[in-house]
């Protein structure tokens, strides 16, 4: 692999990290989350280098890639990364119930198979679920739904009282051109963000528990993408948890009381610089 030289802003940066790690000795919570976007490089890439800062993750994949790379799946399930599924084709806010078993079902037992091991996180396109997600989660044996953000940058875990499943409700972040979204590479892109405007919001983070989301096709082999995590990792500000850590303490409310976030803006993707205008990253 090549080695990139740190520049003098990241070097600020991790002093910046330090500073504040000694101001505050209890750092915040968080939670790492790989979506990926069937970009196999890209999602080898970052599994290599959480598991090299010995930093838990959650792997979300979709159904192409478990039947098309399931032996890469199931090695990374191995290394000790939880694996979730994602569904992309479209959002489950209203979605019948009936279409939602057919699909949560079809990938919870692609995965199963795959791994050899019970899949316990799934998401819909924009982390969008309702009431029909969670009874579906239930019965499926499902443990964690994820959610878009409700509490603005702080991270939240719900649990209905009706239902098991946990309700992961992601870090919600403005964008200075298009609306809010998640605390990703991605969502940032769409919404016209550059790397160094992802930089400052990253930096200005004062939230206790966040959730920072990466995605394989974008940060996975974007090389200015790629350095704006690599500067936030360095400062090791935040303590990295498993799912289960991070999951404890959920607030129980009723299902109704529950606030669901419904809103994307970026839709239509609206960036600043179109993906293969993006430096790759200088693989050897």
């Amino acid at each position: 692999m090549s080695i990139v030289a740190i520049s003098p802003n990241r070097i600020n940066h991790i002093r910046r990290g330090e500073d504040m790690m000694n101001e505050s000795p209890e750092r915040a919570r968080g939670l790492f989350l790989i979506i990926d976007r069937r970009n196999d490089k890209g999602l080898t890439h970052w599994v290599d280098e959480l598991e090299r800062r010995n930093i838990p993750a959650v792997i979300m994949v979709d159904e192409y890639m478990v039947d098309r790379f399931c032996d890469l799946v199931r090695e990374i399930s191995q290394r000790g990364f939880e694996i979730g599924c994602s569904y992309n084709e479209n959002p489950f806010w209203d979605e019948a119930y009936d279409r939602q078993y057919e699909i949560m079902s079809r990938i919870k037992e692609k995965v199963d198979l795959c791994i050899n091991k019970s899949m316990r996180i799934f998401g819909s396109k924009y982390f969008a679920y309702d009431e029909n997600t969670l009874q579906i989660a239930d019965k499926l044996g499902i443990d964690y739904v994820m959610a878009r953000g409700t509490a603005g940058a702080r991270a939240v875990v719900y649990k209905a009282e009706e239902y098991r499943a946990k309700i992961i409700s992601v870090s919600n972040v403005p964008s200075k051109e298009l609306g809010t979204g998640s605390l990703c590479d991605e969502s940032l892109w769409c919404r016209g963000e550059t790397p160094e405007g992802f930089r400052q919001i990253l930096f200005d983070l004062k939230e206790d528990r966040i959730i920072l989301v990466a995605q394989t096709h974008l940060s996975g082999v974007k090389l200015n993408w790629w350095n704006i995590y690599q500067e936030f990792l360095d400062t090791d500000i935040i303590r990295w948890q498993s799912i289960e850590e991070f999951a404890t303490e959920p607030i129980v409310l009723p299902n109704a009381r529950i606030p669901i976030n419904r809103r994307a803006d970026y839709r239509i993707p609206h960036p600043k610089v179109p993906l293969e205008e993006e430096p790759d990253f200088p693989f050897e």
